[in-house]
């Protein structure tokens, strides 16, 4: 993930990290999942210097998989937690973002939880054998743009639609891809 800006250098955002919790496999024509890859509650944390950053190993049962499904999550009171940015005096968080906004620095915390499901391009096949990548393709500076327009996330009145950005615009923000190379880019 190397999409960081918004090519104006207005917002440059400088660290992003996500609370996730059960990434699972779609089988591909049902509502079928597989077993949790993952089930956290964990912190996908974006490493904004690279094109590909490891989130999970894990056994996939050979099949047809169409969606990857995934809930951003919100620390719920009894549950630990795993990063010291997601709560404060004011609560707990699922997502974190840092950076500029007009030179300014910024720290935007969002309590958003909500289910996803990130459509592949086609269906990705798992064999038996041998080893299948995913590539999951996040541009959080997405979330800071309405109407084409970058928001200032130091203003409060922006909070609800940076909010709606991260809960309702998914499928524009975040893409998925069999990437068996590894390079960020769909094979």
């Amino acid at each position: 993930n190397n999409s960081t800006t918004d090519h104006s250098d207005l917002l440059i955002i400088t660290e992003a990290k996500v609370l996730l919790k059960d990434i699972k496999l779609n089988v591909s024509g049902t509502a079928e999942e597989t077993a949790n890859f993952k089930t956290g509650p964990y912190v996908f944390y974006l490493d904004l210097a690279s094109s590909v950053n490891l989130v999970s190993t894990a056994y996939i049962p050979a099949g047809t998989y169409d969606k990857v499904r995934f809930n951003i999550h919100k620390l719920g009171n009894g549950e630990p937690v795993p990063d010291p940015d997601f709560e404060d005096a004011n609560g707990r968080y699922s997502i974190i973002v840092k950076g500029t906004y007009n030179s300014i620095f910024f720290v935007f915390k969002s309590d958003v939880s909500a289910h996803q499901k990130v459509s592949f391009p086609g269906s990705l096949q798992v064999s038996a054998s041998g080893k299948t990548n995913i590539t999951l393709l996040v541009r959080p500076h997405l979330w800071f743009i309405k109407d084409g327009n970058i928001l200032d996330p130091m203003i409060a009145s922006n909070r609800n639609d940076i909010d709606a950005n991260i809960r309702d615009n998914i499928n524009e923000n975040f893409k998925c891809f069999k990437d068996d190379n590894r390079d960020g880019q769909p094979d």
